[in-house]
């Protein structure tokens, strides 16, 4: 069973989101890119909304990416997909889909404009071993740390694979400011998300908590299969600290992820 109480945010006054409408933003303090120099993102698909909003706001930054499935023949079949996608939409008058989709035939442009020296891309699964294309957590925070990064932020959509690379997490984590981690399956993983939440939580608060609305409502919790959780060092909260009495999602700061349908309500009694 999940320990939802275990989920309840700290109180924190300075939120924002990064990152595009609906699916692919998520909420952070604004202290964590203040102190951040160095943005790790593993699983960013075609999106890198996250990653341009926050070299905006830090410009002397390195930011590395990892996905194994992201390269030049999957960004031509997604520039073929949004072109029949931007007829269709237009035909039944779907603005919201007309202007992802029409965003979606600038992709191969989008992606050697903000892929450089300072923002790599990493053709690599983040994984729990560095066999073949398989890249570890630690590997990773040794590459950007060699690169003059010493205060990392973790940005993490990696489909299930959390729950392997979390486990050792501990031994790295003073170079770690911050996460922002979508879980996936957590109505069957229970126990091993437990378990993880309460690791994380030695060094880290949760600052911010968003139920993806693609995913199912278990019927025992209330809450969804899937969570997008940010967690801030515990270091940097100064303040004596208070649980958030604020409603989740927050009005005017969170959006659901499918626009479509409306955000879930999570309820922590």
């Amino acid at each position: 069973m999940l320990n939802i109480k275990n989920l309840i945010p700290i109180k924190v006054n300075n939120l924002i989101r990064l990152g595009r409408d609906n699916d692919g933003g998520y909420i952070i303090p604004k202290s964590l890119i203040d102190n951040c120099d160095g943005l790790l993102s593993y699983g960013i698909n075609k999106d890198w909304s996250f990653e341009d909003d926050f070299i905006k706001r830090k410009k002397n930054i390195n930011i590395h990416c990892y996905d194994h499935t992201l390269n030049i023949s999957s960004l031509t079949k997604f520039t073929i997909k949004s072109i029949l996608l931007v007829f269709l939409y237009s035909i039944i008058f779907d603005r919201k889909r007309l202007k992802k989709s029409l965003d979606g035939l600038f992709i191969i442009n989008s992606y050697f404009n903000f892929f450089n020296k300072k923002t790599k891309h990493f053709k690599n699964r983040v994984w729990d071993d560095n066999e073949g294309i398989n890249v570890t957590v630690n590997k990773t925070i040794s590459k950007i740390l060699s690169e003059g990064s010493k205060n990392i932020f973790i940005k993490m959509d990696i489909e299930g694979a959390e729950f392997k690379v979390l486990k050792n997490l501990n031994k790295i984590e003073s170079k770690i400011i911050g996460l922002a981690i979508e879980f996936h399956d957590i109505n069957v993983r229970a126990n091993e998300f437990n378990i993880i939440i309460d690791s994380l939580k030695k060094n880290f608060y949760i600052v911010h908590i968003h139920g993806n609305n693609y995913s199912k409502i278990d019927s025992i919790s209330n809450f969804p299969s899937s969570l997008e959780i940010t967690f801030i060092n515990k270091k940097l909260i100064k303040e004596k600290v208070k649980n958030s009495k604020e409603k989740y999602p927050i009005k005017g700061l969170d959006q659901p992820n499918k626009h479509s349908k409306p955000d879930i309500n999570l309820n922590f009694n």
